[in-house]
């Protein structure tokens, strides 16, 4: 009821009264079984934010941009989406119970919506769980929209020329490669898992084909800040690691039966690091880290090398202050484009904001591997733990105590 005062008719106060209409589906009797702040709370901080789960699970939301809106269940933190075809929202709510999973509230409207109701809530009129639970999810969205997630990793990306081959569009030729066993050396189990999957890896297999011959050309395009064109450098035969990597992999692909023996790569990465030396049980993950970082090295001395030369190799006294900087460039770029970081090497991004001056800083470091949390609770639906969950609860924003910004 609104009072409005008619100070015309002084000293005889006068009031005109308007009788407000309350609209239907502004109160709803689900809310006090359909909505549970907590369980929001902990599925969003374990999830992609404004992602469809369904659609993550079938890659969908990769082939292009969603047509559709994302809602979040306000029983259990389910994000789905509500596009013509999926419906993956409505499909969620009416396959639990549908009277406890019936309200949803849409991440760009931020309009909540009742199903068995079929009408759009207040969040003034209802329980006020209602109200938090839509205070708790707008905060949230602008936190993980000026961090980006805090956390976003990226592969390298590929220069044209070889985009197709890495993404398996190149000419249709068998990639089948036969399966073989290896010898043992002693304790080497370990080592001959990492080498069994090496393997199998296509890509590996086909670049470090490319790049073994000496006199293997290299294009390197740097950034356009610098203001230099390509550089065409020829590179010097592959180093010993690398060698025997190569022959390893090729004598795995030959055909004919019998086992292979790992013995002259096991022998060229213990000279690289003499703690495997022994033939004793080791962490097979630490060696994996330890070949691919050997390798990576020696092609970054190769590349290096390589650019040197096309510059007459000059020297910090012979070489004047744009020579310097060229060849800093080109390094820079070059070093990038060894097999091993076009393969095995990721880029991860590092953002923190501080929540008193809003100043954000980004840290960019390269990555092999990334040590996943175990997520104790099941996946609610299929009762399963996937990876996807436990990178989606890694790139999870979360708070820095007692750091300050300086």
């Amino acid at each position: 009821i609104k009072l409005t005062e008619n100070k015309k008719c002084f000293p005889h106060k006068l009031f005109s009264y308007t009788f407000l209409t309350v609209s239907p589906g502004l109160t709803c009797q689900h809310v006090s079984r359909a909505v549970d702040l907590n369980s929001v709370k902990k599925a969003v901080t374990q999830s992609l934010w404004s992602v469809c789960a369904e659609c993550l699970k079938e890659r969908t939301p990769f082939e292009g941009e969603p047509s559709g809106d994302v809602l979040i269940c306000l029983r259990c933190g389910f994000q789905g989406c509500n596009q013509s075809e999926a419906q993956h929202s409505t499909k969620h709510q009416l396959a639990q119970h549908p009277e406890s999973h019936c309200i949803s509230i849409s991440l760009s409207s931020w309009k909540a919506w009742c199903l068995e109701c079929n009408e759009e809530l207040s969040t003034h009129c209802n329980k006020k769980v209602l109200a938090q639970t839509l205070d708790f999810l707008q905060k949230h969205s602008v936190k993980a929209a000026s961090a980006t997630s805090s956390k976003v990793i990226r592969l390298r990306e590929e220069p044209e020329d070889s985009a197709d081959a890495l993404r398996g569009r190149g000419p249709a030729i068998s990639t089948l490669i036969p399966v073989k066993g290896i010898n043992n050396l002693g304790n080497t189990c370990f080592f001959n898992a990492v080498m069994q999957n090496l393997s199998q890896t296509h890509l590996l297999n086909e670049l470090i084909a490319e790049v073994k011959e000496k006199g293997h050309k290299l294009k390197i395009c740097p950034s356009p800040e610098t203001n230099l064109g390509p550089l065409t450098i020829t590179l010097p035969s592959p180093e010993p690691l690398t060698s025997a990597m190569f022959l390893f992999l090729h004598s795995m692909k030959e055909a004919g039966k019998g086992p292979v023996s790992p013995k002259v790569v096991f022998n060229q990465l213990c000279h690289k690091a003499p703690r495997f030396k022994g033939y004793q049980q080791q962490d097979s993950q630490e060696l994996l880290h330890y070949l691919l970082d050997s390798m990576r090295m020696e092609e970054t001395k190769r590349i290096k090398a390589g650019i040197l030369k096309a510059f007459n190799n000059p020297t910090e006294k012979t070489a004047d202050e744009e020579t310097k900087r060229q060849v800093k460039a080109y390094g820079k770029e070059g070093v990038k484009m060894n097999f091993v970081d076009r393969i095995f090497v990721g880029e991860l991004t590092n953002t923190i904001m501080c929540e008193e001056c809003a100043h954000i800083s980004t840290v960019k470091e390269a990555f092999i591997d990334i040590s996943l949390p175990i997520i104790e609770e099941r996946v609610r639906q299929k009762g399963e733990r996937t990876v996807l969950t436990s990178l989606s609860f890694f790139m999870t924003d979360s708070d820095v105590i007692s750091v300050l910004c300086r």
